[in-house]
């Protein structure tokens, strides 16, 4: 912007200024020239970028992760890896070859998950320090899942859960910040941090299901059925787990038409008559209550069942309490999904103040779950 001098300035000062001008316009004049198409490139990539990140993302919701405008962008130490986020999640099978059923329910961390638990929270303090500790396996993981690749048993990246009188199984390790390991080491921006590339579900091999199976999905927490609700009941039925039905619970009040805003005629055809929702009730620690959701399953599920959990309603006072009923009594829940809000320096940005313990007691519950029989797993 052009500055305005007070005619009773000084001649000097005008003259100064002259001279200063003089002696930097052969510095300026090779950035006015090269500088123009660079910005106009970048501002063109990052829009496009930007876009194809809200477009992955629309089934889930994530105003809960905002971030400061004045984070400063970095290089990343994971550039080797390859960007190939989707919208479809893993496609590995759940169930460990030969396909050997289980006579007592055991869990048996890979060698990556067991070097992650033994040094958590050093290992996810520092995005260097992170992504040194995931070089050897994140391609690996991602890639074996996403090409629907058999894990050898012998794996030193997928861990292995025998619940009982089910099939042996594969699941994916408890390693890093409990979210995509490609999170702070390719980037960290939203596209990466709501990948659910890294998941293994449940199937119907791992749980074969007779005229007998009811098929359950209990979602805490869900505003949107295009978010995680839809997500969820297309992937477990590519899977061969069709929910029978699901139960939905949001705390904030809303009408029909926002509830299904966005999802196809013939998607809403198929599981609205299937759906339960709770509209406008939370859901509560109460030991026995109506809308306690460990109560419902207790109630509900059945052993020759599959019943699955979400449990994401943000609020720490309510979530954990729920957590430790069901390590206490998971029943005959099957597959569980928790986003664990902890005291993290890397995940600060996106978690703030609304947190509740530590990385290492997020292994520590995923972990006695998992040594339940329950296929526990981080969610996002």
């Amino acid at each position: 912007r052009a500055q305005i001098i007070p005619l009773g300035q000084p001649l000097y000062h005008w003259m100064n200024r002259l001279a200063t001008l003089v002696m930097l316009f052969p510095l300026l004049l090779p950035l006015a020239v090269s500088g123009v198409d660079a910005v106009d490139v970048n501002v063109c990539e990052s829009n496009s970028q930007r876009m194809q990140s809200q477009n992955l993302l629309q089934r889930h919701d994530v105003a809960k992760h905002t971030v400061d405008d004045d984070e400063s962008a970095h290089e990343f130490p994971g550039s080797w890896l390859n960007y190939s986020l989707t919208t479809f999640g893993g496609k590995m099978l759940a169930t460990k070859p030969p396909l050997l059923r289980c006579s007592e329910t055991r869990y048996r961390p890979s060698q990556l998950e067991r070097r992650f638990k033994e040094q958590v929270l050093e290992l996810t303090d520092d995005s260097e320090i992170l992504c040194d500790a995931l070089r050897g396996a994140t391609a690996q993981w991602i890639n074996m899942n996403l090409e629907e690749t058999e894990a050898s048993p012998s794996s030193d990246i997928f861990s292995q859960i025998c619940p009982e009188m089910a099939k042996e199984q594969i699941i994916e390790p408890l390693a890093g910040v409990l979210r995509d390991p490609r999170m702070f080491c390719l980037d960290d921006s939203r596209q990466t941090l709501m990948s659910v590339d890294w998941l293994v579900l449940a199937d119907n091999q791992s749980f074969p299901t007779s005229p007998n199976t009811r098929r359950m999905f209990f979602d805490a927490g869900g505003s949107n059925f295009g978010d995680a609700t839809q997500f969820f009941a297309t992937k477990y039925a590519e899977r061969g787990l069709d929910f029978d039905q699901i139960f939905v619970w949001e705390a904030a009040e809303r009408n029909a038409s926002t509830y299904w805003d966005g999802v196809a005629a013939d998607v809403r055809a198929k599981w609205e008559p299937r759906l339960t929702w709770f509209n406008g009730i939370p859901v509560t620690a109460e030991k026995g209550a109506e809308h306690n959701p460990v109560h419902r399953i207790h109630q509900l599920c059945k052993a020759q069942d599959f019943c699955a959990f979400k449990l994401d309603v943000d609020t720490p006072s309510v979530e954990y309490p729920l957590v430790l009923q069901l390590i206490d009594d998971p029943g005959h829940l099957k597959e569980f999904f928790f986003e664990h809000h902890v005291e993290n320096k890397l995940m600060h940005r996106f978690w703030k103040h609304d947190v509740n313990g530590s990385f290492q007691d997020s292994y520590d519950l995923f972990t006695a779950l998992r040594e339940k029989g329950v296929r526990a797993h981080s969610w996002i």
